[in-house]
């Protein structure tokens, strides 16, 4: 029985504790190490998050300006459109009457 229990002086109970002390201040180091990480990715992930609410005010608001200037695009389009037919219109019109609208003008005027 007296050889299950070491003696207090005996070496190999110093080696086992020195050993013990060693893996408790590793499993600290780790432990902090684990913290810092989860830290930073608490972090991370925030800033990603903010990031990508920017990115969709940003989205959105370039979406906005895209459709305003995309309709003001179209009335000039349209507008273009009205004034060109309704110039070609006129131009068709003197055409065809031109001669009966000028010979009733000189009627008109006694020129």
């Amino acid at each position: 029985m007296g050889d299950a229990m070491p003696a207090l002086a005996d070496p190999r109970l110093d080696d086992h504790e020195r050993r013990l002390d060693d893996h408790e201040r590793r499993l600290s180091s780790v432990e902090s190490g684990m913290t810092a990480i989860q830290l930073k990715l608490v972090e991370v992930q925030t800033e990603g998050r903010m990031r990508g609410e920017r990115q969709d005010v940003d989205l959105r608001d370039l979406k906005d300006m895209t459709r305003d200037l995309l309709g003001g695009m179209a009335f000039f389009k349209s507008a273009f459109t009205w004034v060109v037919g309704s110039l070609a219109g006129i131009l068709i019109f003197i055409a065809i009457w031109g001669p009966k609208l000028l010979a009733f003008w000189r009627d008109w005027h006694h020129v």
